[in-house]
């Protein structure tokens, strides 16, 4: 019997007058795989195919604004293996602050895209003032200690100065974190991905074996990754079943792009061209 697993990708380009939000099911059993070169590879940043264009016409899209131009500036969200950014975005409004209780996340990301699993929120912002290759990420599960999830300048202080005072990367708890990432990794002078943030279940993957990977396979390189427990080294939530993140932008590009979905499933292309 074949699997199918949902996968997200959420383009978010702050230089564009709007940007897509697509998701849909993908066949593993259907893999496209494509060259760096090739114009028909919708990850490559010099493609002028808009990936609207791409046929069968995906299960369900969505145009979202790019980032408000206040202080708190969200760059991508996921809970439970879907985008949720342009629900952040709404929940932010004008405000330069925000708070969210981890236990009715259902509730304020309605419909809940897992009925009874625990799932995991995860967001990426940045302040009007950082610098520019300066990203935070939070991310915690509905279950998590504390009870909810603050963004202001406030906490980014608090986690900047647990930075500075060598006491790990920002707050972090029991499937908790809320700190800075000072620096993307890339494969290498040559590499041509950016990888922003990778968080497997409850916890962020740093190991550049993974990291590699998945940078291959933005590039074009690679057809298909299947998102499992050995694929990323461990099991961070033995028993549950967890959601992934990846956050990673074109070497060059502002566009942050985010691709979310659930464990065992396959991180390919979207949809197909041609099947």
């Amino acid at each position: 019997m074949t699997n199918l697993t949902r996968v997200t990708l959420q383009n978010n380009d702050p230089d564009a007058d709007d940007d897509a939000l697509f998701t849909t099911s993908t066949n593993p059993s259907t893999v496209s795989r494509f060259t760096e070169q090739d114009d028909t590879n919708p990850w490559n940043p010099n493609n002028n195919n808009n990936l609207t264009n791409l046929e069968p016409i995906p299960s369900y899209e969505e145009s979202i604004a790019a980032p408000r131009p206040n202080e708190l500036q969200i760059l991508g969200a996921t809970f439970g293996g879907v985008v949720v950014t342009p629900d952040i975005q709404k929940l932010v409004g004008d405000s330069n602050s925000l708070t969210l209780n981890l236990r009715s996340l259902n509730v304020a990301l309605r419909p809940d895209p897992a009925p009874g699993k625990v799932k995991v929120l995860t967001i990426l912002y940045r302040f009007d003032d950082d610098p520019e290759d300066v990203t935070r990420l939070v991310y915690a599960s509905e279950d998590a200690s504390p009870g909810k999830v603050v963004l202001s300048r406030q906490e980014a202080a608090f986690a900047s100065q647990r930075q500075r005072l060598g006491e790990g990367a920002g707050q972090q708890g029991d499937r908790f974190f809320h700190g800075v990432l000072e620096r993307p990794w890339r494969a290498g002078a040559n590499g041509q991905v950016d990888i922003l943030a990778v968080v497997f279940g409850p916890k962020r993957v740093e190991a550049p074996a993974v990291l590699s990977v998945l940078s291959n396979h933005f590039e074009g390189r690679w057809g298909q990754v299947r998102m499992t427990n050995d694929f990323f080294g461990k099991d961070p939530w033995p028993y549950k079943r967890k959601s992934w993140t990846v956050y990673f932008r074109f070497v060059g590009s502002k566009r942050v792009q985010v691709v979310t979905g659930w464990e065992d499933g396959a991180l390919e292309i979207p949809w197909n061209r041609h099947y």
